[in-house]
């Protein structure tokens, strides 16, 4: 069963989550979401592998698993004796931040974008990662945005399916799931959230 924590560790697997303030949207226009992916592109990717997200209008959801100590200090160019932990923490940070800041500028508004702190649950029960992963993946049903799953635009579903270059390492999930076709199948006959 997941745990909530208040720290990343290297070569872990967490549930991140975030909402925008009070009756804020997180994206407010189309581009939003693009410019979300190249916020998530700089700051989280050289982090974590990405496993699953999902991208609603006033929150989103990940699925990551933190890199190892030696890959995370590569991709941040970082000396031998800085702080891993530290600058897990402070990817998210950064990440919300630039996002909040670039929002703020183009829709010309003031102050928060995100609550804070933001929701991390260190998932260690590998059985509990098939569930995350069609849970994020349903999230816009459960809204009721879509009718299906699969016509959601802004969540990793599709793009397990597709051959495009992606942001989401496929292998990993699939992995789970023993095969693409596995993967589908639990997506199909586990319709509501859990």
């Amino acid at each position: 069963m997941p745990n909530q924590t208040e720290i990343l560790e290297p070569e872990r697997y967490y549930h991140i989550y975030n909402r925008a303030v009070g009756n804020e949207l997180l994206f407010i226009d189309e581009t939003d979401y693009a410019l979300f992916f190249r916020k998530l592109e700089k700051f989280i990717l050289p982090i974590c592998d990405l496993i699953a997200y999902c991208l609603i209008p006033n929150h989103f959801h990940f699925f990551i698993r933190t890199f190892d100590d030696k890959t995370i200090q590569q991709n941040l160019k970082l000396e031998k004796q800085e702080l891993i932990d530290y600058h897990l923490k402070r990817a998210f940070s950064n990440f919300f931040n630039a996002y909040a800041k670039a929002i703020n500028l183009k829709h010309r508004r003031m102050g928060k974008l995100f609550m804070l702190p933001y929701k991390r649950i260190l998932v260690e029960d590998p059985d509990y990662f098939l569930n995350i992963i069609n849970y994020i993946h349903r999230n816009p049903v459960h809204h009721g945005l879509v009718k299906h799953y699969d016509q959601w635009l802004y969540s990793s579903f599709n793009a397990y399916l597709s051959n495009k270059t992606t942001i989401v390492n496929k292998d990993l999930g699939i992995s789970f799931f023993g095969e693409l076709n596995e993967f589908v199948k639990y997506h199909r006959e586990n319709q509501s959230p859990t």
